[in-house]
């Protein structure tokens, strides 16, 4: 299979809201950092490339969640509590990601006590390859690692895939599933281009999903 099969950032549900007027462990929706503000359904590479490494990073137990890309009808999604402590006159804010996507901000207890650096923003690597063009479907792991180099961030799951059956008369219909290893990869092609979301099914670049403008420089 040859092509690339991109989706724009339409998918995106961005809501901007302050974080000054709620209260504890609110919703929050957005975060404010010193590099722009993240939002629920911005990349993991967004919040790096704006906020900055966390105060706090944990694993939360993964839930079992749909996949929205062709073939794959669930998957267990990884879980990651990212926790931003902005000192004792603001909320901390914590942050969940399921792979690689932001899909919670909520306010907290205030901040620690004054006097600690606060998050700064995270250089990503910039892409070997100047060109994402490069990337087709169908390609192996290691054909795209040849290309382009290890990604900037990486994520991974097990997800499941209907196996169909003969039907009779020609026809097919679902008699079970099997497993699949799902990796994620994000590429950051520098701030004048978009980021690169590939995702792999056993080895093979399945689909390719185009994010906002990198941070590498």
């Amino acid at each position: 299979m040859t092509g690339i099969a991109e989706l724009g950032p339409s998918w995106r549900s961005i809501v901007l809201a302050t974080l000054l007027a709620a209260p504890a462990a609110a919703q929050a929706e957005t975060l404010r950092c010193e590099g722009g503000i993240v939002a629920v359904g911005d990349w993991k590479l967004d919040l790096l490339g704006k906020c900055g490494e966390p105060t706090l990073k944990e694993e939360v137990p993964a839930t079992t969640g749909v996949l929205h890309w062709p073939g794959v009808t669930s998957a267990m999604l990884a879980r990651e509590r990212w926790s931003y402590d902005f000192g004792p006159c603001a909320f901390v804010v914590h942050v969940t990601i399921e792979l690689g996507v932001v899909t919670a901000i909520e306010r907290g207890e205030h901040g620690r006590e004054a006097g600690q650096p606060r998050p700064t923003p995270v250089r990503s690597p910039r892409a070997a390859c100047p060109d994402p063009g490069v990337l087709k479907l169908g390609d192996a792991t290691s054909v795209v690692r040849a290309r382009c180099g290890e990604p900037a961030l990486r994520d991974e799951t097990l997800g499941q895939v209907a196996v169909e059956g003969p039907l009779g008369f020609g026809n097919q219909a679902p008699v079970g599933f099997t497993t699949v290893r799902v990796e994620i990869w994000t590429y950051d092609f520098g701030p004048q281009a978009n980021a690169r979301r590939l995702e792999f099914e056993d080895g093979r670049l399945a689909r390719i999903v185009t994010g906002g403008y990198g941070y590498s420089r």
